[in-house]
């Protein structure tokens, strides 16, 4: 299903959660890959793998300064796109050129911020939700961590013959201490031959 699932636009924070120019990058985790997600001098946002490609140190505790996330390690500077903008230990501009950090397509829309995951040549165009076009004040975005299974977590939200036993206490309370009695019975007529 992760095959399936990186062919799609899939939510990755809330945009409150990286909320202000060179805000503090966010850990992210999505279809079992490590991310990180920050908002650059510029209000742009950005999702790369969170290990810098240089010693495999956590972007996610590195810091969002003038365009770009710095690792702390050596302090490797990376655009919203992966480009590499700084190499303070390393001051060939053709190196620079040649390493890149994995960046995600990403959008920003609806309070959420979005990106694909799957190859490039099966992306497909992002798609408006009508809640997107609601006015912020008319929207609520919520976030729910659940240590569960998405796809399991949608299918269980799809069955509702699970609901009345499973979440019987909310659907219909009190529905156990009625007694339960059997429905009359009607002989069944023999078959003729």
């Amino acid at each position: 299903m992760g095959e399936v699932f990186r062919r799609y636009w899939l939510p990755v924070c809330v945009s409150t959660q990286i909320a202000g120019p060179d805000s503090d990058p966010l850990r992210v985790s999505l279809l079992g890959e490590r991310l990180v997600a920050f908002r650059d001098t510029n209000g742009k946002v950005g999702v790369l793998q969170e290990l810098c490609p240089h010693r495999g140190a956590s972007l996610a505790i590195g810091r969002v300064e003038e365009c770009g996330i710095r690792c702390l390690y050596h302090g490797w500077k990376f655009s919203v796109d992966g480009t590499l903008l700084d190499t303070p230990n390393n001051r060939d501009e053709n190196f620079k050129k040649r390493v890149k950090a994995t960046a995600y397509p990403v959008y920003e829309e609806g309070g959420l911020v979005w990106a694909y995951l799957g190859p490039a040549d099966k992306m497909p165009a992002f798609t408006r939700y009508a809640f997107m076009a609601a006015a912020a004040d008319h929207r609520v975005i919520l976030r729910v961590n659940t240590k569960a299974n998405y796809l399991q977590l949608l299918e269980g939200g799809f069955d509702s013959s699970h609901v009345g036993i499973l979440h019987s206490n909310v659907a219909r309370p009190g529905w156990m201490e009625t007694p339960c009695s059997a429905a009359p019975t009607r002989p069944i007529p023999p078959r003729s031959p």
